[in-house]
């Protein structure tokens, strides 16, 4: 919602808040492609320039860079993590199923993470942001999988169960959401057929 991001972040603008990172990811980006990184000035140029003109199809996702990040190695890193869903079959009364994968992916940024670097050298921001090794610009970030997250949460004293329960639950919560969202359009249309 642009209007409560731009009165918490926009209005009350100030050398900290300029100094604030985002990540724009477009909406079907793949391997970092399309993802920029922002400060709060330059969303509010671009939504009064770019977003104000476009298809709500072509919306850009924007998320705030939390700072300073947990890091591996002193590199940043994502998690990739697979669900796998099955809609439901109401004929047979069969209700949907998600399933959360224990396979997944550690994807480390390519640069050391240093926030001070990162607001204010711009050529640097895409190594020690993105963490896609699909970028496909011959940077090489590492790539591991959940074992080896595992094993580096042990070695630094950290609660990997804590962490995945936590990620168990996001999953349940949004696709809670998710399929709310779908019996209400499921309702909506089935009334407009009737009607």
């Amino acid at each position: 919602d642009y209007s409560s991001f731009s009165g918490k972040h926009v209005g009350s603008s100030n050398k900290k808040n300029e100094q604030v990172r985002w990540m724009l990811k477009d909406r079907a980006g793949y391997g970092s492609h399309g993802n920029r990184v922002a400060s709060v000035l330059e969303i509010y140029d671009l939504f009064f320039s770019e977003l104000s003109h476009t298809n709500p199809r072509d919306s850009i996702i924007c998320q705030s860079i939390v700072d300073p990040p947990m890091t591996i190695k002193g590199r940043k890193f994502s998690l990739r993590i697979y669900i796998i869903y099955f809609p439901p079959c109401k004929q047979n009364g069969i209700p949907a199923e998600v399933h959360l994968s224990s396979l997944g992916l550690v994807k480390l940024a390519s640069a050391v993470y240093d926030g001070e670097t990162a607001i204010t050298k711009t050529a640097s921001i895409g190594d020690q942001y993105m963490t896609n090794s699909g970028r496909g610009d011959g940077r090489s970030s590492d790539q591991h999988d959940l074992e080896y997250l595992r094993a580096t949460f042990e070695i630094n004293g950290l609660d990997y169960d804590e962490m995945w329960g936590k990620i168990k639950y996001a999953v349940r919560t949004v696709m809670r959401e998710f399929l709310e969202l779908k019996n209400d359009q499921s309702d909506h249309s089935a009334q407009r057929n009737y009607q």
